[in-house]
């Protein structure tokens, strides 16, 4: 029983008992060296008892570099299920454990894998993951492990991480996605106190006193102070717990003999507890194997068959810290001629360790190394091994590059304040002209993670033009990303700037990335106005996740739906197939865009719900900013007030805090259209006036425009909506959307006299116009009715109005089907009620109408699963609540059902 336990083994009990009733849970444990995490996670086991498997594992300081070592030291006991995953997934993990090659695919794919073998493993028997010492956790594997944690809601799979207050992965709680976290503080003075009686029953109290003053209710430290504490000690001692128990540790071993001394180095700097590996560096140095008896007989180190260990980090610490810096050198030089033809990883970091000064042969095998964590996507470990290798380099040059690719890696793992300092480091140390450009690269990116396009388009450029000649190839990369960042700042100018100079570059036609150059030179082609069917110039249909991501940007922004659909959604699908969870949000915003132009509202926030899921997930802040303006647009349709402000809220907050005001358009745009529907029209005119603009000629400067005049004639203020109307016509030869002409009529109409507005309405709702925008049409439609009400012909009225009201209704534009209906009634018509939604769809949550599709098609639940990121079970949970809302009871039956709305 764990002394003064009592509320934290309560947590650790419900945990066990909700797995073994199917409910999958998730916890971190944090807290100070000594405090007591490993002991709760022994209870973990106890009470898991007999009846559930676990799963156990250690972060190895030695390993905390290596891309998921400890992901696999979790799941080695099990590898060879692996073959019962989706194919892509089970060679993702294949690869990122080394047992194949590299796959390429995106390193959130081995976190779905991992999720999947968990569900698997769980099938059999309840499951139970513990990871100790997460502090030395490699950050691949804790990320995918987070990514397994966030989705067990529906599989009796537990997951527990222990990890040092401050450690860096298991217990980042760096946003609201991240795992619950139970927090260890020290044991209550009682409890202490019976604890220190226990450990010393010897012990004055005048020690005892002193003992119960430092440890500050530490477990560890009540069982290990009372072996060095003497009358002498200070009554007061200044050093923090952690520091205070390494120097008792520091005192156990200093008694020691010199040989045991030295092994305990040995095991120290050997890092990963390998028996085989730790003796034969003892032989080597002349150690003999009674040094380990001792070792084990003075309960340092724990011995098991196979691996050595010591039974607490800080022990480790005060071992290598102890030892003077030539008997370290003197054993890393020893293990990396050990390891030197077996693992290149271990051999190159003991070079490292073991180097005076610089050393380039550790420097490249090093950068060797970083190389390889790319490609097995542990960009954090790339961070550290191409700094180290930096360090080592023998002139400046070298140092730079090596620096200006820790940048870069930085920068993937999400480490932007040091791929600044790295940027910074860097650039103090040369004046190579490709190695500048790489650092402007880097640092254009940052500045577009940090909020601010445009300055990272004109980073970007500037970089380019350095190396436009010695290296073509690399300046049309960051000339592609400089359009692409100057897209994003709605920056005509930059981007013709970029294009202007990717036009100038010696590249051969048919060079790899040509395509690349020509969806840049396409995409600024249409923003500037110059294309005017935007699907044509696209005939060549673009193959790659890139091209088609332009396209789909491209055709979003001019307002063809339809192929844009088309194309987002063979985005979608390839980046499911394929794994490449990373591009699955920006895809699915994309095939969000193109529902909600084709008044398919229901299933574009089913798309964009996910897709914000993915965003979070995967830290790509100013997509679920966009995601979250979409979604407050598609909530106001709804009248939905609160979902509305929430989304709108905080993609303001965002971009406001990133300095990124075109990410805040829409959901400033979305608030508007809000108050528009409420009635609230000083508001809404309030907002449309202080709204970012988008792109001229876009179909969101289009619509967005056409209901700025809106508000701005309901508010009584129709100069400005003349003014507005001036614009739109001014421009109307080079509007990309095919519905332009009829939104432009329509504005027309509102601020025409009697007899000029309903010659543009019925050129607004003439053959062709808007016919594939289905809202658009009926916003249309309303206002004719209005202007036919105040004009007295009701029968006309009625007749616009009710097709207004079908299609709002049919779209689920809820609060303007009500705006309809009021109308409606004021024109006589009492056979206009409310009526509910007639579709049974219409009550699925967007997860559950996912679902719902995909197994319409015969999809199983693994491959659901695999296509959602979700757990087979979860996948079982959403259909087992679908069903009943459905009125159905089998899934042959879905087929029968319309689902595509």
């Amino acid at each position: 029983m764990l002394l003064g336990r009592d509320p934290e083994l309560g947590v650790i009990d419900r945990l066990v008992d909700d797995v073994r009733a199917s409910t999958g849970r998730a916890l971190v444990l944090k807290g100070d060296p000594g405090i007591g995490k490993s002991a709760l996670l022994d209870h973990a086991v106890m009470r898991a008892g007999r009846d559930m498997r676990v799963l156990r594992v250690a972060g190895v300081e030695g390993e905390a570099e290596l891309p998921y070592s400890a992901l696999h030291l979790l799941l080695r006991s099990v590898v060879d299920r692996i073959g019962v995953l989706p194919a892509p997934q089970a060679a993702a993990l294949r690869g990122a454990f080394g047992m194949g090659p590299a796959s390429g695919a995106d390193r959130f794919l081995v976190g779905l894998a991992t999720l999947t073998l968990l569900s698997e493993l769980a099938t059999e028997q309840p499951l139970l993951c513990l990871v100790d010492d997460g502090h030395w956790v490699d950050t691949a594997s804790a990320d995918a492990l987070r990514f397994a944690g966030r989705r067990l809601e529906h599989d009796p799979v537990g997951l527990m991480m222990a990890a040092r207050d401050g450690g860096r992965p298991a217990g980042h709680a760096s946003s609201s996605t991240d795992l619950p976290v139970m927090w260890l503080g020290g044991l209550p003075h009682d409890a202490a106190a019976a604890l220190l009686a226990q450990e010393a029953p010897g012990l004055s109290a005048r020690l005892r006193d002193r003992v119960l003053a430092a440890a500050g209710g530490n477990p560890l430290a009540l069982r290990e102070l009372p072996k060095t504490v003497g009358d002498e000690d200070s009554p007061t001692d200044p050093l923090p717990i952690t520091e205070r128990l390494q120097r008792a540790f520091t005192g156990q071993i200093d008694r020691l003999a010199e040989a045991t001394r030295n092994l305990l180095v040995i095991v120290a700097a050997e890092g990963t507890g390998e028996l085989g590996t730790v003796m034969r560096a003892a032989d080597q140095l002349g150690v003999p194997t009674t040094a380990l008896a001792e070792a084990e007989q003075a309960g340092l180190v724990v011995v098991t068959a196979g691996s050595v260990r010591f039974r607490h980090p800080l022990v480790r610490t005060a071992a290598y810290q102890g030892a003077l810096f030539t008997q370290r050198r003197t054993v890393h030089q020893a293990l990396a001629g050990i390891v030197a033809g077996s693992d290149p990883h271990r051999w190159a970091w003991h070079l490292a360790a073991a180097a005076f000064g610089p050393d380039e042969r550790a420097a490249a095998a090093l950068e060797r190394t970083a190389e390889s964590s790319v490609q097995r996507d542990g960009q954090a470990a790339a961070v550290a091994a191409y700094e180290r290798a930096a360090q080592l380099s023998e002139d400046g040059t070298a140092q730079s590059r090596r620096l200006s690719a820790a940048a870069m890696a930085a920068i993937e793992a999400g480490l932007f304040q040091r791929a600044e300092e790295l940027c910074d480091a860097a650039a103090r140390l040369t004046d190579e002209p490709v190695v500048l450009a790489r650092l402007a690269n880097a640092r254009g990116r940052l500045e577009f993670e940090h909020g601010s396009p445009r300055v990272a388009a004109r980073l970007t450029l500037d970089g380019a033009v350095k190396i436009a000649v010695e290296a073509p190839a690399e300046a049309a990369g960051m000339l592609v990303l400089a359009t692409y960042y100057a897209g994003h700042g709605v920056d005509l100018p930059l981007a013709g700037e970029a294009v202007a100079i990717l036009d100038t570059l010696d590249l051969p036609a048919d060079h790899d990335f040509q395509p690349y150059m020509r969806q840049a030179r396409g995409f600024y082609k249409i923003i500037a106005g110059d294309v005017a069917d935007p699907a044509m110039f696209f005939a060549l249909r673009p193959t790659s996740v890139w091209e088609r991501t332009w396209t789909a940007r491209v055709l979003t922004v001019a307002g063809h739906a339809s192929a844009a659909l088309e194309m987002s959604a063979a985005m979608v699908a390839e980046t499911r197939t394929t794994g490449l969870i990373g591009h699955l949000a920006n895809a699915l915003f994309h095939q969000a865009c193109a529902q909600a132009l084709l008044g398919r509202h229901q299933a574009a926030a089913e798309s964009a719900e996910q897709a914000l899921t993915i965003a979070a997930d995967t830290g790509q802040g100013s997509v679920a900013t966009y995601l979250r303006g979409l979604l407050a647009w598609l909530a106001a349709l709804d009248g939905d007030d609160e979902r509305c402000v929430a989304y709108a809220d905080e993609a303001i907050r965002y971009a406001d805090d990133h300095r990124a005001p075109p990410s805040a358009a829409d959901a400033t745009w979305a608030l508007a259209l809000l108050d528009l529907g409420r009635g609230r029209y000083e508001s809404a005119l309030s907002r449309m006036e202080n709204r970012w603009r988008s792109w001229p000629y876009s179909t969101a400067w289009a619509r967005s425009t056409a209901d700025h005049v809106e508000a701005a004639i309901r508010a009584g203020k129709p100069g400005i909506a003349a003014r507005l109307v001036g614009e739109l016509e001014a421009d109307i030869g080079k509007l990309l959307d095919p519905c332009g002409p009829s939104i432009v009529a329509r504005c027309r109409a509102l601020v025409s006299p009697a007899e000029e507005a309903e010659h543009h309405f019925r050129t607004a709702l003439g053959p062709g116009a808007c016919e594939d925008r289905p809202f658009e049409r009926a916003r249309t439609l309303l206002v004719y009715g209005e202007w036919l009400r105040r004009e007295h012909r009701k029968t006309e009225a009625r007749v616009q109005l009710r097709a207004a009201l079908e299609i709002f209704r049919r779209t689920g534009a809820e609060l303007w089907a009500s705006r309809a209906q009021a109308e409606l009634r004021a024109t006589g018509d009492r056979s206009a009620t409310r009526v509910p939604e007639s579709r049974l769809v219409g009550r699925l949550t967007p997860q559950e109408l996912q679902v719902v599709r995909l197994a319409a098609t015969g999809a199983t639940n693994r491959d659901i699963g695999a296509q959602m990121f979700l757990s087979p079970r979860t996948v079982a949970q959403h259909l087992y609540r679908a069903f009943p809302k459905l009125g159905i009871t089998t899934r042959t039956e879905l087929a029968a059902l319309d689902l595509d709305l």
